[in-house]
């Protein structure tokens, strides 16, 4: 594995995910959408989330209201600790960049793809269900490949990220290869690849939501002080 990770750490983004890796059972593959996808394409998702979120966000004003219910410039990018803000008082984590919640300390259990969609869909994060499995493009949005901690041997994640309990396995997504699945897709942060394996194989699921709960509770109220940050609304 040493010897995987030696060498994906040594390319760049679109070669190391152009590699094929002769695993049992694994398929690694491009983060292109599988052929017959029915996944929503993830740069659409974002474009989405902003409009939802941010109708200002095509304009150069400041003060618009970007995901997670925070104020940012137009065009602002985040990196860091200031791309993460922590909701439902730091059990869960939205993604500035996506909107997506993230839970803060997925759990360490393995299930084939039916459980781990199972675990997230039945799971209750800090009072609040409506938890669903990842889609993959979600997973892929947390790997930096190009991060301090990434180059120097340790999980492909952003520098700064506030989550705990993250493993060196893999991350099942709830995205199939279409058709008739067999396979389903995986992420594993140690590697940084993106690849896939039968339904019947083992993962790690790491769940997400949006800013809405299924008992019609928003999470706004559940936002905290983020440094300079002010939250300027709660419709989300």
């Amino acid at each position: 594995m040493s010897a995987r990770r030696a060498i994906i750490a040594g390319v760049g983004g679109g070669a190391m995910l152009t590699m094929c890796l002769a695993l049992s059972g694994v398929i690694w593959a491009k983060h292109a959408p599988p052929e017959n996808s029915t996944q929503q394409p993830f740069t659409d998702m974002h474009a989405h989330n902003d409009m939802v979120n941010d109708p200002m966000s095509t304009t150069s004003d400041t003060g618009a209201i970007g995901p997670c219910g925070i104020s940012k410039m137009g065009g602002q990018t985040f990196s860091g600790a200031d791309r993460f803000v922590p909701v439902l008082y730091g059990v869960a984590y939205c993604d500035r960049e996506t909107g997506v919640v993230w839970e803060t300390s997925p759990a360490v259990t393995f299930f084939n793809w039916a459980g781990a969609i199972s675990h997230c869909t039945t799971r209750e994060v800090g009072g609040r269900k409506g938890w669903a499995l990842p889609m993959r493009e979600q997973l892929s949005s947390l790997m930096d490949i190009n991060s301090i901690l990434c180059l120097g041997g340790g999980l492909c994640l952003p520098d700064g990220h506030p989550f705990q309990n993250v493993q060196s396995a893999n991350y099942w997504s709830a995205s199939t290869t279409g058709g008739t699945p067999t396979f389903a897709w995986l992420v594993n942060y140690f590697l940084g690849g993106v690849f896939v394996i039968k339904l019947e194989g083992k993962g790690l699921a790491w769940c997400v939501r949006d800013g809405q709960s299924t008992d019609g509770l928003g999470l706004a109220a559940f936002v905290e002080p983020h440094q300079d940050h002010e939250v300027l609304e709660a419709t989300w």
